[in-house]
């Protein structure tokens, strides 16, 4: 398993930019140099989401939030075709396939669709785990 390979799911980035922490992000990233993907899919789904109503009141640069995402992560354009690894959410199927497709050893996520199929995808793919912000937080965060 890669520990130094990780796709981190919208809601990961999010959290970060909404708290106002996305430095710690960053700086756990380039500290421990490690190698975050992203992926045009996951890109278009942090613009939809940070345009929703309920998160205008953190007032996010959204332009801003993208370079800073680009700038920070290794894009992969995903070549294969998308399977349905997640059953309750087809929208979250592109994660899985964009880290099998870069040999990422994490996903770190809190969706609780992603979060609920962590065992059959680490039973199927030996090389992938499922991760929560918080153990993320507990591996690079001092």
């Amino acid at each position: 398993m890669r520990k130094d390979r990780f796709v981190l799911d919208n809601n990961i980035w999010i959290s970060y930019f909404i708290t106002k922490k996305i430095h710690l992000l960053i700086e756990a990233i380039d500290y421990h140099e490690l190698t975050v993907f992203s992926c045009d899919e996951l890109i278009e789904e942090l613009k939809i989401v940070l345009n929703y109503p309920r998160l205008a009141k953190y007032e996010i640069n959204i332009a801003g939030a993208v370079r800073m995402l680009r700038n920070v992560t290794v894009h992969h354009t995903i070549i294969l075709s998308i399977k349905r690894y997640i059953p309750a959410d087809a929208h979250d199927d592109y994660l899985v396939a964009l880290a099998l497709q870069t040999s990422s050893g994490f996903i770190t996520s809190g969706d609780n669709d992603i979060l609920s199929e962590k065992g059959n995808l680490e039973k199927k793919y030996k090389k992938l785990k499922i991760i929560t912000k918080v153990e993320f937080e507990e591996m690079f965060f001092q």
